[in-house]
């Protein structure tokens, strides 16, 4: 969403007159269009295709059977409103042979918020890769929406993507759609999302050059069949802080957690910093929490790695490994385990065991489910992992549900509103192996990819087709290691701020311990 204009950045009434007068006609023209039985439009696909720039879509709740979009205009918003999701359901195949949502080449930005997307499927002869949303321009933010059941849930190309607040879930197909695929977007923020379940493929993937991956809950849970939970398969300077991530006991792809680096192309940065996660492997005891079979730096600090697996692997002998703070062990003390609460108990091992670390890499949020994130508390030490052990004094953002009843582990926690958006810069190359039954394939950038059992063809992103859309790209997902994705979390304003002043009261000695409600 725009930000509101802030007077207070300039000195005098003068400038703010002056400031104010530029804006005026492009604010004067901003319509707001509405959608519903009683509304101006009835179809959303009109309404969209009504819209100027600087306008708002607004949509009752209810469902829009086969209503397809076509997004031409940027500076848009379009979302839903009332008491309940407006679902966006495809019951056929697309017309545009991509999703219920396109927002066409060059287009942005573009805010999509509160809205279901269920049912986009295309034929394996048109790619396999029908998705809620797809994202063709330059800039997408999707905030507090549902994707289930589309083989992608958003298949995203080489724009800004923001995603934060939202569920993906029952996306897929064969193994080479995914919850979540981003292309090789300059920047990639995931923030506050429940991702579970996906068909066979990747609960995320990304071929972003930087991924903020931060305060999510990826699973597989008892019966899910995915791939990897989170796959950065070009690298790139990539954050995962602060997630919640399970691999299940029916995965088809056993043996890999978080992998990076494993195929296609190669983003110029390579270093992956991996900092208080709480990893749970309840499936084989072969796995591989982090694994990167190329990179410049692996950075792994304070994650909590429940259940047997390999912590670190990479493949290259030349990658600059760091761990430090991480605990492994059967018995972490949490909550929960089997129902997916990952907080921590009276006396668990992880309670003031973290290393101090940099402030980039230090969380200030923790997930809150339903796909909400809170203030993490600073009481003493660091923990080990994901949550703080202790009272959280923050607030949370904006309540949000998840659109149906598959979620488990609820935390009633705080409520009111957060911000914390990552920015950051940060911070590797090598050569893919492979654990467990994997098998190679060529993709299409002529590498050997190792992401699944059997080797197939993915529908997804890869070279530009006539039409201007994204030709299909021929990774293969299913099995053991996987395809391309990737995101961020963290605490990123490294000039100051909330994070800067909780860790200076934290050195200042308030670091009295406050036992959670």
């Amino acid at each position: 969403m725009r930000t509101p204009f802030n007077y207070a950045h300039h000195s005098t009434a003068a400038a703010c007159g002056a400031v104010f007068g530029l804006l005026a006609p492009s604010l004067a023209l901003a319509a707001t269009l509405t959608v519903g039985a009683d509304k101006q439009y009835k179809a959303v696909k009109d309404a969209v295709a009504a819209a100027k720039s600087g306008d708002v879509i607004e949509i009752d709740p209810g469902e829009y059977i086969d209503d397809i979009s076509s997004i031409k205009v940027g500076d848009l918003t379009i979302r839903g409103v009332g008491d309940a999701r407006p679902h966006l359901k495809a019951t056929v195949p697309p017309p545009n042979k991509k999703g219920i949502f396109v927002v066409e080449l060059g287009v942005g930005p573009v805010t999509v918020e509160n809205l279901e997307f269920s049912g986009a499927k295309i034929s394996e002869g048109d790619g396999n890769n029908g998705a809620g949303i797809r994202a063709q321009g330059t800039d997408l933010t999707v905030r507090n929406c549902y994707f289930h059941d589309n083989q992608n849930g958003i298949l995203a190309g080489d724009g800004l993507m923001t995603i934060e607040y939202s569920e993906f879930a029952y996306n897929g197909e064969a193994g080479y759609e995914h919850n979540v695929y981003i292309g090789t977007a300059p920047k990639f923020v995931f923030r506050g999302n429940y991702t579970h379940h996906a068909k066979s493929g990747h609960a995320l993937k990304s071929r972003a050059l930087e991924n903020h991956i931060v305060y999510n809950r990826l699973m597989e849970e008892a019966d899910g069949n995915g791939s990897a939970l989170i796959d950065l398969p070009q690298g790139g300077l990539s954050y995962v802080i602060g997630n919640l991530i399970q691999k299940g006991p029916m995965a088809e792809n056993k043996y890999r957690i978080v992998f990076y680096k494993g195929e296609g192309g190669t983003n110029p940065d390579l270093r992956l910093y991996v900092s208080h996660n709480t990893f749970v492997n309840d499936g084989a005891p072969n796995a591989t929490f982090v694994e990167a079979p190329a990179g410049t730096e692996v950075n792994v600090y304070n994650n909590l790695f429940v259940g047997p697996g390999t912590p670190i692997k990479t493949g290259d002998p030349n990658t600059k490994i760091v761990d430090l703070g991480n605990l492994q062990t059967e018995d972490a003390g949490l909550v929960d385990r089997s129902g997916y609460d990952y907080h921590l108990l009276e006396g668990a091992p992880g309670i003031d065991a973290g290393e101090a670390l940099d402030a980039l890499l230090i969380p200030d949020s923790q997930y809150l489910h339903p796909t909400q994130t809170e203030s993490r508390p600073v009481v003493g030490a660091p923990d080990i992992g994901a949550y703080e052990f202790g009272v959280d004094e923050g607030t949370t953002t904006d309540d949000s549900t998840t659109g149906d009843d598959s979620t488990t582990g609820d935390d009633p926690g705080t409520s009111g509103p957060t911000s914390d958006d990552p920015t950051t810069d940060g911070p590797t190359t090598a050569d893919p192996t492979t654990d467990g039954p994997t098998s190679g394939n060529v993709d299409s950038d002529g590498e050997t990819e190792t992401s699944g059992p059997q080797p197939t063809t993915e529908g997804g992103l890869g070279t530009t087709d006539a039409t201007g859309g994204d030709a299909t790209d021929t990774d293969s997902d299913t099995g053991s290691a996987g395809d391309d994705d990737g995101g961020c979390g963290c605490r990123n304003d490294a000039n100051g701020g909330a994070g800067a002043l909780l860790a200076g009261l934290a050195i200042l000695g308030f670091t009295g311990r406050r036992r959670r409600r």
